[in-house]
């Protein structure tokens, strides 16, 4: 079937509109809150104003200027409020503001029952948690499980000319049940855009708008329009389960279209379901034109200590995560994994079973079918200072290539026991230790006989930890620095193996467990941390970490080379900067290895990251973002990945985000090799998320403890 841009665009625009409609119009569901029925209290209702007056005869109490009644979390106020004290009636006139789980309800007339908190408002507006606005002439009770509003609107902008509203004449809501709207028009900037007679909304989400829409244009989709629709199936507190409808065209690579749907439920576990389908006008050489996707992902506990994980994908193809979800998937993830575990985890061991196998012949992967695995968590032997770990693991494996020339299969056990010492002298604590290990093989990697490699593991590790406060105390430039602490943590560790019965390259390579071989190697680390004291908000004293420095090397006694040399460091002068970086170098060389080094600070309306990444022989690469609140309506930010090793930029965006009353436009431009993009994103601010992961962000390596504490 073949789709026009035009068509498509037309379509998913009446859509749009569609489903704009009754997300607002999920307000009503709110705002059926001071009007819902509950259990009446003998509790007496007290009136203050500037004048109360009480009458015996007919137990009524009368109210006048600045009237104020506050009853089990509703407070109502007006000029003037008449209460029938025995039923619990009022009748508000005059400037009535209702006010009742963080929403606003504002009319000239109010009957309301503080028993049963039923009432009726006349020439109502309201402003309903967490971000919507509206206004009817009439909100009634019509029975116990029905509300009315009557003419009225509703919006998430705030003031009498909003930039959208939803009009309608008839509003019946049907607490925790269904919402039926009636005779609604969609208006903009005062335009009637969309008429609707009838719609029923189910259920109800305040996270995010339901609908987003990206619009845009690349060298590889030509226009595109992607949008997302929310939709609910299960919206309650023991079960949720609610998901989007993806709608996309591509100019160059035709129409997709598919679902994505997460659940999460305190019998069933949590989970996510996405399927994905395009007719491709351009599909890579060799591939057909009907290309998909498949994937499911569970987690639940299956017992108290038990927890489930499984992964399904299945690909029409290599190319297809990477084609049309680039950004969003295939950054983090080439190949998808198929697998289920089963992990019991106890304090006294740990149990698990993995089932990995391959769905896709494209895709090589080493299976086990199933890996069976017993760990004894470290335990004191008696009541004396050695102690015990066990490790049993049982593997049936097969290593699958994406090319047709065979496999490689076997059966593995292995068993690994390690002792040790806790021992100490002073402040430093010394663990010698030994661990033998047994592996067991089905066959060698010629197929041709099986096998038992023996490993003997001895070794020794030594660790101190000293400390010392300085009296320095700095509060100047910034700074609010309260004594300084330095912790010294030096270690050592000394690992040896000597050459295992059977070497690695008898068997067949799986894992890092048949790569093991002989070592003799030292190991040294040196951390130096500097602490301070800051005064929060409250002016309390709250610790802070100024400064962490590791120099870390090893000595390979076999090659008499250094091996395994480097520094980290992290530096956090003020709370809004930070500067981080860590080098290894290569003794065979003389040169570093690999170098990487962040500078990052976020102070008022600025936000700077640079980031410079080296490999030997390979990249040298430099990452920079810049975020600017230029005005409080407009912010930029400008992206840039540049490889000195090529001479060339790897990717370039420049954003702008221009936030108007209600709505935020954002305009992107994205330069990566030679494909140019530009989009645009109209957002709501009651509903900023926006669910597709077209925009670039410089990656941090690591989080500051301020930024997790919010300083």
């Amino acid at each position: 079937m073949q789709w026009s841009f035009k068509r498509v665009s037309f379509f998913s625009v009446c859509l749009l509109v569609f489903m704009f409609f009754s997300s607002a119009a999920s307000f009503a569901e709110s705002s059926a809150d001071p009007i819902k029925q509950d259990s009446a209290k003998d509790v007496p209702i007290q009136v203050r104003g500037d004048t109360v007056e009480y009458f015996q005869e007919g137990q009524k109490a009368v109210g006048t200027g600045h009237v104020s009644i506050e009853y089990e979390g509703v407070k109502l106020t007006a000029d003037r409020v008449t209460v029938y004290m025995a039923a619990k009636d009022a009748l508000a006139e005059g400037h009535v503001v209702l006010t009742q789980k963080g929403s606003v309800f504002k009319g000239e007339k109010v009957e309301y029952n503080f028993g049963t908190k039923v009432g009726n408002v006349s020439k109502m507006s309201a402003e309903i948690a967490p971000s919507y606005y509206g206004k009817a002439d009439r909100v009634e009770r019509i029975s116990e499980n029905h509300t009315r509003a009557t003419k009225s609107y509703i919006t998430t902008c705030c003031g009498d000319s909003p930039f959208y509203k939803i009009q309608s004449q008839r509003i019946d809501i049907y607490p925790d049940d269904r919402i039926e709207i009636r005779n609604a028009v969609l208006f903009i900037q005062g335009v009637p855009v969309l008429f609707i007679p009838y719609f029923v909304h189910y259920f109800i989400d305040f996270d995010r708008f339901p609908v987003q829409l990206i619009p845009g244009k690349n060298s590889d989709w030509g226009a595109f329009l992607l949008s997302k629709w929310r939709y609910h199936l299960v919206n309650r507190p023991s079960l949720q389960d609610k998901g989007n409808i993806l709608l996309d065209t591509r100019e160059k690579r035709g129409f997709g279209y598919g679902a994505e749907n997460f659940y999460k439920g305190d019998n069933i576990g949590r989970g996510a379901a996405r399927v994905y389908f395009v007719d491709d006008d351009n599909p890579p050489a060799g591939e057909g034109s009907d290309r998909h996707r498949v994937q499911w992902r569970h987690q639940s506990k299956i017992g108290e200590a038990t927890t489930l994980t499984t992964e399904f994908n299945k690909l029409s193809d290599s190319q297809v995560v990477k084609d049309f979800f680039f950004r969003e998937e295939y950054e983090r993830d080439v190949f998808p994994d198929n697998y289920v575990s089963v992990i019991t985890s106890k304090p006294e061991y740990t149990f698990s079973a993995l089932l990995r196998k391959r769905v896709d012949p494209f895709v090589s992967v080493v299976e086990r079918s199933p890996e069976l695995r017993f760990d004894t968590h470290t335990r004191q032997f008696l009541d004396t200072p050695f102690y015990l770990r066990q490790e049993v693991q049982f593997s049936n494996l097969s290593r699958r290539f994406s090319e047709a020339h065979g496999s490689l299969d076997a059966v593995r056990l292995d068993l690994n026991h390690t002792v040790s010492y806790a021992g100490h002298a002073g402040p430093v604590s010394v663990t010698p230790r030994i661990g033998a290990r047994e592996t067991y093989y089905s066959r060698d990697n010629a197929g041709e006989r099986d096998l038992v490699r023996s490993v003997i593991d001895p070794g020794v590790d030594v660790s101190a930890r000293f400390y010392k406060t300085y009296d320095v105390y700095i509060n100047s430039f910034g700074l609010d620095y309260n004594q300084i602490r330095h912790v010294f943590t030096p270690t050592f560790s000394y690992d040896t193996r000597h050459n295992p019965t059977v070497s690695r390259t008898t068997l067949q390579p799986f894992d890092a467990l048949d790569a093991l071989d002989k070592q003799n190697f030292f190991r040294f680390a040196f951390e130096n941390k500097l602490q301070t004291k800051n005064r929060d908000a409250l002016g309390q004293l709250v610790p802070r970490e100024l400064a962490r420095v590791i120099p870390f090397f090893g000595y390979d006694v076999h090659t008499g080379r250094p091996e395994n040399v480097g520094l980290d460091v992290e530096l956090r002068p003020y709370s809004w900067m930070g500067i981080e970086t860590d080098v290894t170098y290569n003794a065979r060389t003389g040169r570093a290895e690999t170098a990487n080094f962040d500078f990052y600070l976020s102070k008022g309306n600025a936000r700077l990251a640079v980031g410079q990444r080296y490999v030997q022989d390979s990249s040298s690469q430099t990452t920079a973002q810049v975020e600017w609140q230029l005005k409080n309506d407009l912010a930029l930010k400008v992206y840039e990945r540049y490889e000195f090793e090529e001479n060339k930029s790897k990717e370039f965006e420049v954003s702008a985000s221009k936030y108007f009353d209600c709505v935020i436009l954002d305009l992107t431009y994205n330069h990566r090799e030679e494909e140019d993009a530009f989009y645009f994103a109209l957002r709501l601010r009651a509903f900023p998320t926006l669910p597709f992961g077209f925009s670039q962000t410089y990656g941090r390596p690591k989080t500051s403890p301020a930024e997790l504490r919010g300083d």
